[in-house]
């Protein structure tokens, strides 16, 4: 036995903590003896090990069924690093047990190891299909989403069958968010009649939609001022689309429309004899009206919209937050009256404050759609289950079978344990 295996071995089996994790760590520890390690008592040893990419395979293969998930999470993300280098024929019995083993962590138990994998995987061009089709099937969006808008894995089979199985508003939009969408996986989006998600698609430059599509989604958008911008700057208007647009857009979107480089002067004759049809017929401001106040129906004076309110940055509102909550004027309340502005930057602001979350977390939670998130955050700011429903159908955008709801068990639809857990696992992702 060599000196500096026998060294190693004493220190692996009575070394202190921080010495273990180090051993642990270190790519010119034997092999047997990382191996030995993989069963330590101490997690942050038995963490240091799995993502060592020295650590020999046997012990990789105890860890993937180790009972704490950090362990677990910390091997994934090693093995889905070390992919791309398992790719000649020597490696295949190693590529086989790694996708295996990536296989069985897209179907862990915790959340945290499945999210982790799915920030390793999302835009790796050689992450294995199947795991890639599991992590964007999950339940959790945090997990989902970011593998369905990103991975460039998912065909448009697989995005076809994600969208067939019924995805949700969230799930839709990261569809539509893709770098790259087809003409079919576009026409199933808009079949959908998700309005939310037809918008994304029509701000997406990298989405291809026919002609034929563009022109449903204009017939069907006249009740859907969402819709109108998106459609008023989108390339590749029919004629008849341009025209149809004409008779509903607001005041202020014709003259873009009037504007756009690929309408002809025959087609923008064609577009103002619609307008003034519809001055005629009352819908609009008259033309006098036009010419003594260019502003048109959406200028100052009488009968004219209140302005919105302006909205603030999101530094903005959390420095009002932060001030209003030391003048103990921070309440439950204040959230409500963002919601009613649509100041989604205080809303978010109130709640990072009132539960003592970092921004950024919460900004994560809404913006994964996290049901379990948002509840957790009311409940540790203080305030109402009410306001976590209500927070869940407004800013979170959670589909209405998603929504979490108080019940005669828990009083947020969650246990206190569960609740705890997400803003941990929030908190350690911010």
């Amino acid at each position: 036995m060599s000196t500096q295996y026998g060294k190693e071995a004493e220190l692996a089996r009575n070394g202190k903590l921080e010495e273990r994790r180090r051993l642990a760590a270190s790519m010119t520890t034997k092999p047997e003896i990382l191996y030995y390690m993989a069963k330590d008592g101490d997690p942050d040893v038995r963490k240091a090990l799995a993502g060592n990419p020295a650590t020999p395979t046997p012990a990789d293969a105890l860890l993937a069924e180790d009972a704490d998930p950090e362990v677990r999470a910390t091997l994934g993300q090693k093995i889905s690093q070390m992919m791309p280098e398992l790719t000649d024929k020597q490696k295949t019995k190693v590529r086989r047990w790694a996708t295996d083993t990536l296989e069985d962590m897209s179907r862990d138990q915790a959340l945290r190891v499945r999210h982790v994998l799915a920030e390793t995987l999302k835009e790796m061009t050689s992450a294995p299909p199947a795991v890639i089709r599991q992590l964007a099937r999950d339940t959790d969006a945090m997990v989902a989403n970011p593998v369905i808008e990103f991975s460039p894995v998912l065909t448009d089979k697989d995005l076809a069958t994600i969208i067939a199985e019924g995805a949700n508003t969230a799930r839709l939009k990261a569809v539509a968010r893709r770098k790259a969408v087809s003409e079919a996986v576009s026409d199933a989006i808009v079949e959908t009649g998700d309005v939310e998600a037809t918008a994304e698609l029509l701000k997406n430059p990298g989405a291809q939609i026919s002609e034929g599509t563009l022109d449903k989604i204009v017939d069907r958008a006249e009740d859907h001022p969402e819709l109108h911008e998106p459609l008023v700057a989108r390339p590749g208007l029919s004629d008849k689309a341009a025209k149809r647009l004409a008779e509903y857009v607001a005041d202020s979107l014709l003259d873009t429309l009037l504007a756009r480089k690929d309408i002809s002067p025959d087609l923008a004759e064609q577009v103002r004899a619609v307008v003034m049809a519809r001055l005629a017929a009352g819908d609009g401001p008259s033309p006098e009206a036009m010419a003594a106040d260019p502003g048109g129906a959406n200028g100052a004076g009488a009968g004219a919209l209140e302005p919105e309110p302006d909205r603030l940055t999101r530094d903005e509102a959390l420095e009002l937050a932060r001030d209003m909550n030391k003048k103990g004027q921070l309440t439950e309340g204040v959230i409500y009256d963002a919601i009613g502005r649509k100041d989604r930057n205080m809303a978010i602001a109130a709640l990072a404050v009132l539960s003592d979350t970092k921004m950024a977390a919460v900004v994560k939670a809404f913006a994964t759609n996290s049901a379990k998130g948002i509840v957790a955050l009311v409940w540790e700011a203080g305030c109402s289950p009410k306001l976590a429903v209500d927070l869940q159908q407004g800013l979170g955008n959670v589909a209405p079978v998603e929504i979490i709801r108080p019940s005669s068990r828990a009083a947020y639809g969650l246990s206190e344990a569960e609740m705890s857990w997400q803003l941990e696992f929030l908190r350690d992702m911010a």
